[in-house]
């Protein structure tokens, strides 16, 4: 007696032969939190990549197992068209308007870290341009408008390391120190909080600067510092505060 086929067989089998599958085998990805493991799988439809993701679940075949079942419910495979029902209560029912997707849902995780790469590289050139505008008449030819120190937690062993950033700013007389974060990176974000904030108040803007986490998306910071004002910087109380003896010529990483 033959064994039964299994719903990520049966789903291999319907993208073969289904005509806006293109004869294109479903990739799979699979991910464990939590002791539990969750199973993605793309699938090109009439040319385009369409991702489905399943429940969690405890071993990775009943992860993609659950996966499988809900693709071929959606693509109203025979035999499936009633495994599943919507939710009345859920957005994409009860909404007159499709919900917008996640952001960068079509992406993946590499293509995710080079958008943060890039992003938050792009704040830091945008704080340091800030920086030159305000302070122009009082830098000398050549001159960096800020230098960078930086120190690890010695007893950190993970990857990347627990990082704190200094940013001495010579021609303002001022020195920021950021919070301890995951890498130079992101504890140059930390600093720049401190240096938003401080070209606000100088500026006589709107106030301060709301504070941005290192980890998320640097977009919330560019979209602050385009609402900075202009005008020779102040005299603030000094907000941060030199952790760290060497100093090293300014850079964004």
């Amino acid at each position: 007696m033959e064994a039964p086929k299994s719903d990520v067989q049966a789903l291999g089998e319907y993208c073969a032969s289904y005509s806006a599958a293109r004869g294109q085998a479903p990739q799979w990805n699979h991910k464990w939190e939590n002791g539990e493991c969750s199973s993605m799988v793309e699938i090109g439809l009439l040319g385009v990549p369409h991702k489905f993701n399943g429940g969690a679940r405890a071993s990775e075949g009943a992860a993609a197992e659950d996966t499988a079942r809900r693709v071929l419910w959606y693509l109203q495979c025979p035999g499936y068209e009633n495994a599943f029902s919507l939710d009345p209560r859920a957005p994409a029912v009860s909404a007159k308007a499709i919900p917008a997707p996640p952001v960068n849902w079509a992406s993946d995780a590499a293509e995710d870290c080079a958008l943060q790469m890039a992003e938050r590289k792009t704040a830091l050139m945008k704080v340091q341009n800030r920086l030159q505008q305000s302070f122009a008449r009082q830098l000398r030819p050549g001159q960096s408008v800020w230098e960078w120190t930086y120190e690890t937690d010695e007893e950190d062993s993970a990857w990347p390391p627990l990082c704190r950033a200094t940013v001495n700013i010579p021609v303002a007389g001022r020195r920021f120190t950021g919070g301890w974060a995951r890498g130079q990176r992101d504890a140059q974000i930390e600093a720049c909080n401190l240096v938003t904030s401080f070209l606000s108040e100088s500026s006589g803007g709107n106030g301060p600067l709301s504070r941005f986490p290192s980890g998320a998306s640097s977009s919330e910071v560019l979209s602050q510092l385009e609402g900075l004002g202009g005008g020779a910087a102040g005299s603030p109380s000094e907000i941060g505060r030199v952790s760290s003896s060497s100093d090293v010529e300014a850079s964004v990483f």
